[in-house]
């Protein structure tokens, strides 16, 4: 695959080096809080890393500082269909570089790649109905909202509905003109 940039950022293929990074991230309790999944051990996520599907497509979001880059989290899209041509995408970002684009950026190079690259027709994704900021930004991109999953997940000791997004090709292609 080839690494997806903006002027901001850099979007990469995880690698064996990012692994302590985003399991930090994993374990950020302000992350955690929005976190479908449980914290996992280093074990556990080099296992992940190890067996990524190949129809995966997981990448490290890098900001790009002076002369470094500065890695800051992962997005990805997930159980990838060639049959039905969609996918599921999800970022995770370091909390103290939310709220300045970044996610914005990312998601709409990896949606460009997998809508005009990959040839998918659809790309979803689902989050907590309480995470106002994601059900925002997720709007915001053109996704539409397609479904309220009651009682989906089972979180911090008690069940959470989530909202169930979608975005068509077409639609994002429309954005982009």
């Amino acid at each position: 695959m080839r690494i997806l940039e903006s002027e901001r950022i850099l979007l990469k293929p995880i690698e064996l080096e990012d692994l302590n990074f985003l399991l930090n991230l994993r374990w950020e309790q302000e992350v955690m809080n929005y976190l479908i999944h449980d914290p996992i051990s280093y074990k556990n996520q080099l296992d992940w890393f190890n067996n990524i599907k190949k129809t995966d497509v997981a990448l490290s979001v890098f900001l790009k500082e002076e002369n470094e880059l500065k890695i800051i989290g992962t997005i990805g899209l997930y159980e990838i269909n060639a049959r039905h041509q969609r996918a599921i995408w999800r970022i995770r970002l370091d909390p103290s570089q939310q709220g300045k684009g970044y996610a914005t950026e990312a998601i709409n190079l990896l949606l460009d790649y997998g809508f005009n690259t990959l040839n998918l027709n659809k790309i979803i994704s689902d989050s907590f109905a309480n995470n106002i900021a994601i059900v925002n930004l997720t709007l915001k991109l053109g996704f539409k909202q397609e479904g309220l999953l009651v009682n989906h997940y089972f979180h911090k000791g008690e069940f959470r509905d989530a909202i169930q997004f979608g975005l068509l090709r077409k639609d994002f292609n429309c954005t982009k003109k």
